[in-house]
C-alpha cells in the first residue's frame, strides 16, 4: 500500500492518526483474511469480528475529528478492542481461525492496543475535558 507523495507520513501526524491508519491496514487485511474462514462460523464469530473492527475504525474517526465526546469515544474503541480479542480466542478454539492469522491479528491489536493508550494518556496529559 503506497500513499500519495503529498501525504504526510503517519509517524509525523501524531498518535491520533498513527492508531487510525494501522487499525485501518489491518480490518483491510483482516477482511481479506475471515473472507476464508469456514461457513460454519461465517456467520456468528466471522461477521462479529469484522464488525468490531469497522465499528473500531468508526469510533477512532469520530475521535479524531471531534473534540467532544473524546474520551468516552476511546473508551469505547477500548471495549471494543477487547470484545475483538476475545471473539478471536472463540474463534481460534474453534478451529475457525488459522494459528498464523490468530497469531499475527493478536500482535496487531495489541499494537494499536498500546497506540490507543497513549492516545488516550495525552489527553490526560493535556487535561482536555470528556
Amino acid at each position: 500500500m503506497t500513499l500519495p507523495a503529498t501525504r504526510p507520513k503517519a509517524r509525523r501526524a501524531g498518535p491520533d492518526l498513527l492508531v487510525l491508519a494501522r487499525f485501518e491496514e489491518f480490518t483491510g487485511w483482516l477482511l481479506d483474511r475471515t473472507a476464508k474462514w469456514p461457513k460454519n462460523v461465517r456467520f456468528t464469530l466471522t461477521q462479529r469480528i469484522e464488525n468490531h473492527a469497522l465499528d473500531l475504525v468508526e469510533l477512532l474517526v469520530a475521535a479524531r475529528y471531534r473534540r467532544a465526546g473524546r474520551r468516552a469515544r476511546l473508551e469505547e474503541a477500548n471495549l471494543t478492542l477487547e470484545r475483538m480479542r476475545h471473539l478471536f480466542r472463540l474463534a481460534r478454539g474453534a478451529g475457525a481461525c488459522p494459528f498464523t492469522v490468530f497469531e499475527a491479528s493478536m500482535r496487531a491489536l495489541d499494537e494499536c492496543g498500546r497506540m490507543l493508550h497513549g492516545w488516550r494518556r495525552g489527553l490526560r496529559s493535556r487535561g482536555e475535558t470528556p
